[in-house]
């Protein structure tokens, strides 16, 4: 067996195996070219070079993947590998090709990262030092309300604006214009833009609009409570919200109008924790908590 990093001419055999073992495995289709375009739509260097593979006479057989991600606490930056696509060929598990991967991926995230992540069940990740952590918060707007605002979908030219917007938050992605839409839609997502009663935009959001679910947002000013009542009227259907650990006052100030859970949002591989206290004392909360970032 031959474990190395993948190259662009890896790009389709990756792409098949990453829809075959996941379609399997959720028990209907997973096409990673839909549900992730800008990395899986056409052929290019950064998906397969971000992945480690599993090779078998030639064949690849077995994935893993980190992303980089500049990630930014309370100014600090923070280097946040994002971890995940793992998949084995069915009939070559039992093999330890699972545990290899994930050996070579952590590895390689120790030297070049503060803390990385992935979603999966703790008992199988636990093995290579991912542990549950961190705090996010989900929100549930069950009453609808009208407001003065109006959802479209965001336009080009909205996004120099919306992107810097982005940057005031207490946490936030470092992001180019021109990565900025496809970022947000990935996961088959939408970027939409918040229009004021004016028809001036005052944010953006991330929506999943078959699950009425927003990822990610940001707005000009604290007015989650009028904001997602309004979206859930224009939907039609109760609204819910990811907030970050990070940004517990968002949260707070939504509680008259929605329902709020605090969740441990993933596992993850705390490297080096002292950035991320350092982030969290520059916020002013806990520095004993690890309040770990969450993305999808």
């Amino acid at each position: 067996m031959e474990i190395r990093r993948l190259k662009k001419d890896d790009f389709y055999q990756l792409r098949a195996l990453l829809t075959t073992v996941f379609s399997n495995h959720r028990g209907h289709p997973v096409i990673f070219e839909k549900l992730f375009p800008r990395l899986f739509g056409e052929v290019n260097d950064f998906a397969p070079e971000s992945h480690f593979g599993a090779f078998i006479d030639g064949k690849l057989v077995g994935t893993a993947a980190m992303y980089p991600i500049d990630y930014v606490v309370g100014k600090k930056h923070i280097r946040l590998m994002a971890c995940g696509n793992v998949a084995v060929d069915e009939n070559h598990r039992g093999q330890g090709i699972m545990s290899t991967l994930l050996k070579v991926i952590g590895d390689e995230c120790d030297k070049c990262g503060d803390v990385c992540y992935l979603h999966g069940k703790p008992h199988r990740y636990g093995r290579v030092g991912f542990f549950a952590n961190g705090i996010q918060y989900h929100l549930t707007f069950h009453s609808p309300a009208e407001a003065a605002f109006t959802f479209r979908p965001m336009k080009e030219e909205d996004v120099p604006f919306l992107n810097r917007l982005s940057q005031r938050k207490t946490d936030y992605f470092v992001r180019s214009d021109e990565d900025f839409i496809p970022a947000l839609r990935s996961g088959e997502r939408e970027a939409v833009t918040v229009l004021d009663e004016k028809g001036e935009p005052i944010g953006y959001l991330s929506l999943h609009r078959e699950k009425a679910h927003v990822e990610e947002y940001a707005l000009t000013a604290p007015l989650e409570a009028r904001v997602f009542p309004a979206l859930a009227h224009a939907l039609k259907k109760s609204v819910t919200l990811t907030v970050s650990g990070y940004d517990p006052a968002a949260a707070e100030r939504c509680r008259e109008v929605a329902s709020v859970e605090e969740e441990t949002p993933a596992l993850f591989r705390i490297i080096h924790k002292e950035p991320l206290q350092e982030a969290a004392k520059a916020l002013g909360l806990a520095e004993t908590v690890l309040f770990a970032p969450y993305l999808t």
